[in-house]
């Protein structure tokens, strides 16, 4: 693990003006050696990757184990995510629509169906993916998952349905009806990385997909982002009251951050504007109430289910949730700042969402950071 540690330290790097490069190399090593921790915890001493619990929870540690794997050269790591990958596939296979459970819903008229599809949809048929797609020989499970995605409820105007009814396919609500932003975005992530993927296996399938990622992100997403960077809940502007909508922007640029690190989306101009936006929103206004920081929400931008400040000892997930935003658009000092507090509350082998949602933003972050050069100011 020091061997790992030290080589990345070692990885070039372009920083901010004015920051430090000790710092953000003591940073790099932290977060390797956090996740590093993390994942030897998920693993026994033949390799079997620990039951995890929690709807995105295979998806996000698969990825984690993925990219420490490509960060370390360690082949355990390797096996450890292709291991989660097919995990995803089977439990897709078992399912109807290739869908799985997330909870019971109600429809209109007050009828309860099993429900499932995006952020989730879109996370573990991602994951799963990419991790076959690297393992190779493996374009039958590649063509099954874009199939999934492909046959999932989508209004040509350039949105997903929010979920589905598991036993017949249908969404839940009208598909007329624009759903949130971050489902559409964890959608049109998968939709664009797939579709890179399967190009030379079903052409024709790639191509559809790769138009539903376009027509999602530059009819409706960007389109929709507000002049200071935010993006309401919803394509219609609306804001639930019972939401905590930071943490839905947070979700939506992580979609993004995954979108503009893995295709090449996020090369056209109206992406990066866009991008470097909900990066700026971010520090303005979520990094002000974020622990060590002590400062104001900003106006219009809550809601009675936003804290007025986000204490990471409670809520780990927020400060990494942000950490990434903040280095995804070159925000390292702000990141680095948060890290430093979010990190003492990593959940170091829990196998339920808490771990997941620290493993795959640390992760993220290194892949980020490898880069000779960083993206982002």
């Amino acid at each position: 693990m020091k061997l790992a540690i030290a080589l990345l330290v070692l990885i070039p790097c372009a920083f901010g003006q004015g920051e430090n490069d000790r710092e953000l190399a003591k940073l790099r090593s932290s977060l390797l050696a956090a996740t590093i921790k993390h994942l030897d915890l998920l693993l026994d001493p033949g390799g079997t990757v620990a039951p995890l619990k929690g709807k995105s929870s295979d998806a996000m540690t698969a990825s984690a184990f993925q990219i420490t794997f490509e960060l370390t050269g360690n082949t355990r790591y390797r096996a450890a995510a292709v291991q989660l990958a097919d995990r995803i596939v089977k439990a897709m296979k078992a399912t109807k629509f290739g869908v799985l459970y997330i909870k019971d819903k109600e429809k209109t008229g007050g009828k309860v169906i099993a429900g499932g599809g995006p952020p989730a949809l879109g996370w573990y048929t991602a994951a799963a993916a990419d991790i076959l797609y690297r393992q190779g020989g493996r374009d039958a499970d590649l063509k099954y998952i874009a199939t999934v995605l492909d046959a999932f409820p989508w209004n040509e105007e350039g949105w997903w349905s929010a979920d589905i009814d598991l036993k017949t396919g249908e969404s839940k609500q009208p598909i007329s009806k624009p759903s949130p932003i971050n489902k559409n975005v964890a959608m049109a992530a998968a939709a664009a990385r797939v579709a890179d993927m399967i190009k030379q296996i079903d052409p024709a399938l790639s191509e559809r997909l790769r138009r539903k990622a376009e027509t999602c992100l530059f009819r409706q997403i960007l389109p929709a982002q507000q002049s200071d960077g935010y993006w309401h809940y919803g394509l219609t502007g609306n804001d639930p009251k019972n939401k905590d909508i930071l943490g839905y922007f947070m979700v939506t640029m992580d979609g993004l951050i995954q979108l503009r690190e893995y295709t090449d989306l996020g090369r056209k101009p109206a992406f990066a504007a866009g991008f470097d936006k909900g990066g700026g929103f971010a520090l303005r206004c979520i990094s002000s109430i974020t622990d060590p920081n002590r400062g104001q929400a900003c106006a219009n931008r809550t809601t009675p289910n936003t804290p007025s400040h986000y204490t990471v000892a409670e809520d780990p997930r927020r400060g990494f949730q942000l950490a990434v935003t903040l280095v995804a658009t070159g925000h390292y000092q702000a990141a680095t700042e948060i890290l430093n507090e979010t990190l003492k509350h990593f959940d170091f082998g829990g196998r339920g969402s808490d771990g997941a949602h620290a493993a795959h933003p640390c992760t993220l972050m290194l892949r980020l950071l490898s880069h000779k050069t960083s993206p982002g100011k």
